[in-house]
Order: C-alpha cells, then sequence, then structure tokens
C-alpha cells in the first residue's frame, strides 16, 4: 500500500499474500483489516479460490502389512519394505522406526525418484517364539507424512 491515510472516496490497491505449505485444495480465509478505532472503520475482506499442490513425492508401501519369512526367535532376521514414490517429485527417506519396540531399523538418506520404487532391508529381532507383529513408522519428505511418519505392518511367525 505504501499509504497511511486515504482520502475520503478515494481507492488504493491492497496485496494480501498468503503463503501456504504441503496443504493443497479450497482456500477460504477471511481477514478484518481496520482503519481506525470501533468498529464502523473495520472493513471484513472474504478470501475464496483454490491452491494448486507444489510438486512433492507421494510415499506408498506395497504391501502395507508385509511378511516376514525366516524369523526366530533372538536372531536378527532381514526384512525388506518396498517404497515407491507416486509423487511428482523427488522423495528422501530418513528412517524407518518400530512404533512398537521404540527401535529405529533403519536411519539414512533414500532419495527415490518420482514414479519409482526403491527396496530397503534391515534387521528384525523377535524377542519370543510364534506370532510377530510390529507398526513400523516411514520418515520421509513426502505429502503424505506430516512429521508424523508413514505407517506400515510388519508380520511373521517366529520359530
Amino acid at each position: 500500500m505504501g499509504q497511511s491515510s486515504i482520502k475520503p472516496g478515494a481507492s488504493v490497491a491492497m496485496t494480501i499474500r498468503y503463503n501456504t505449505f504441503k496443504y493443497p485444495g479450497k482456500f477460504d480465509k477471511t481477514i478484518t483489516v481496520s482503519t481506525g478505532d470501533g468498529p464502523e472503520s473495520q472493513q471484513v475482506i472474504h478470501i475464496v479460490g483454490f491452491v494448486d499442490p507444489i510438486p512433492m513425492g507421494v510415499m506408498e508401501v506395497t504391501p502395507r502389512k508385509t511378511v516376514v519369512k525366516g524369523l526366530t526367535a533372538g536372531t536378527p532376521c532381514p526384512a525388506t519394505v518396498v517404497i515407491k514414490n507416486g509423487g511428482d517429485a523427488p522423495m528422501t527417506m530418513t528412517s524407518i522406526v518400530s512404533r512398537k519396540f521404540k527401535t529405529t531399523y533403519w536411519e539414512g538418506t533414500l532419495i527415490v525418484d518420482s514414479g519409482q520404487s526403491a527396496s530397503v532391508t534391515f534387521d528384525v529381532t523377535p524377542s519370543k517364539t510364534g506370532r510377530f507383529m510390529d507398526i513400523i513408522m516411514l520418515y520421509s519428505d513426502a505429502r503424505n507424512d506430516i512429521g508424523k511418519g508413514y505407517k506400515a505392518v510388519l508380520i511373521g511367525q517366529a520359530q
């Protein structure tokens, strides 16, 4: 605007810029502009629109429930998950963490290009024989990971 006052009957252009991150879709905001004291000096501006998505990776783990074969209680056993980037920009994987056992299975930097898949192999160690199940959280900069991880499940039978 660049002006501290506007004469009666005059108009001035005002630019309102709203920055968003990761959240495309419907945009609906209300802004109140005050020109002095009291309710009669306030103007309400209503802005409606659509936010286009920025190019980002989108994580997919197929299958979401991975069967781990050859599990032996007390012995590290390899588990492999296949991570696909279904988005339109590269995605960076940073870690795979056990939500159930509070263990970091894998940590590093793995860049998966748009439309590509990558396998990540890590060791799991069942503590007892019988049914094995773990919920794993995969962390990345993908659009569908808002800092809480992407959930997948490991299952198997430990001998």
